[in-house]
């Protein structure tokens, strides 16, 4: 990790962080008195299961910013990364609960896709940080693993992480927040991203996009 790039990343997560905490206190009642009539209205189930998703994803913000995110981290980036998180994570808890409805279906669905895309995007980073690892890779590009399925598999495991945590709000106001990340995905990330792979590995990213699809595996 660059030294000039850990204060970044501290900062992103305690922006973070602390938004996080803001959402769990929240759920628990501790702001009941302020809130009033807004105070969560949501199960007990429902509580559990959404502060779980927002644990995680904290935990998962971590891992990635201080054991895969090898580049440099710019105070820039560090700003928008913690702001954001802090707006996903308490717009969702926020609505989450509000919902008084019981669990059901959907609320299980939600759960299914939040495991399968916390699974894409974490398994894909990880194989790729062990390839990279790897001296005989140096200045290698790697499209093994779930990369061979989607060039930007990460992306699509978070957009599928993102509609299970919205699911998990029952509410349909929820479906914001995955649809503006994969606008963000598809018409800003990926194409600078792209841009960039071009830059640093030339034909074999190009070769590499050919073959394989761009977003969704087997479709986009």
């Amino acid at each position: 990790m660059p030294t000039t790039s850990l204060a970044p990343k501290l900062a992103a997560a305690g922006i973070h962080g602390a938004g996080l905490v803001l959402g769990l206190v929240y759920l628990a009642g501790g702001l009941d008195v302020v809130l009033g009539s807004l105070a969560p209205d949501a199960s007990a189930g429902r509580r559990w299961l959404l502060a779980t998703a927002g644990v995680v994803y904290f935990l998962r913000f971590l891992v990635t910013q201080f054991v895969m995110l090898k580049r440099a981290f710019p105070w820039e980036e560090a700003w928008q990364v913690g702001i954001w998180a802090t707006i996903l994570q308490l717009g969702l808890l926020w609505l989450g609960g509000q919902t008084a409805a019981p669990l059901g279906w959907v609320a299980w669905a939600g759960v299914a896709l939040y495991v399968v895309g916390s699974y894409l995007n974490t398994g894909s980073e990880w194989g790729r940080l062990v390839f990279k690892r790897d001296p005989a890779n140096q200045g290698r590009l790697y499209t093994g693993g779930l990369f061979s399925r989607s060039v930007h598999i990460n992306y699509w495991g978070d957009t599928l992480l993102f509609t299970g945590f919205a699911l998990l709000t029952g509410s349909w106001w929820a479906a914001i927040f995955p649809a503006l990340m994969t606008a963000m995905f598809v018409g800003l990330h990926i194409p600078r991203q792209d841009a960039h792979m071009v830059e640093h590995y030339g034909q074999p990213f190009l070769d590499y996009t050919a073959r394989t699809k761009k977003f969704i595996p087997y479709v986009y």
